[in-house]
C-alpha cells in the first residue's frame, strides 16, 4: 500500500467495501505536522479521520468550518466593513434591488 493512501474501516454504503482515502494531495508537511500532533495525543491518523468522517455524518460541522469563506464572500465581508453594503427599507426593497439588472 503507497504511504499516501490509508485503508479505513469505514464502509462504503452501496458495496459495504473498505473505503481508501487518498492523501496524495495533501502537503507533506502539513501531513507530518498533523501526525506528529496526533501520536502526541496518543492517536492514529486513522482513528482522527474515523473521527472526523463520524462527525461530518452526525452533522457536527460543515465544510464551512473546514474550509472557511471563499473568495467572493471574504469580498463581500469586507465591503460591509467598509460600509459600503446596501441598506434595504423592506424585504420587498431588497430584493428589487438584486433583481434590478434581471
Amino acid at each position: 500500500m503507497s504511504a499516501n493512501r490509508i485503508s479505513m474501516k469505514l464502509y462504503e454504503v452501496s458495496a459495504m467495501t473498505p473505503a481508501t482515502v487518498d492523501l496524495s494531495q495533501v502537503d507533506s508537511t502539513v501531513r507530518a505536522q498533523v501526525l506528529q500532533t496526533l501520536s502526541a495525543s496518543g492517536l492514529s491518523e486513522q482513528l482522527f479521520l474515523g473521527h472526523l468522517y463520524r462527525l461530518f455524518a452526525q452533522g457536527q460541522f460543515s465544510l464551512l468550518d473546514l474550509l472557511g469563506p471563499n473568495a467572493e464572500s471574504l469580498a463581500a465581508i469586507q465591503e460591509l466593513e467598509e460600509g459600503r453594503g446596501v441598506i434595504s427599507a423592506s424585504v420587498d426593497d431588497l430584493f428589487a434591488d438584486l433583481h434590478a439588472n434581471d
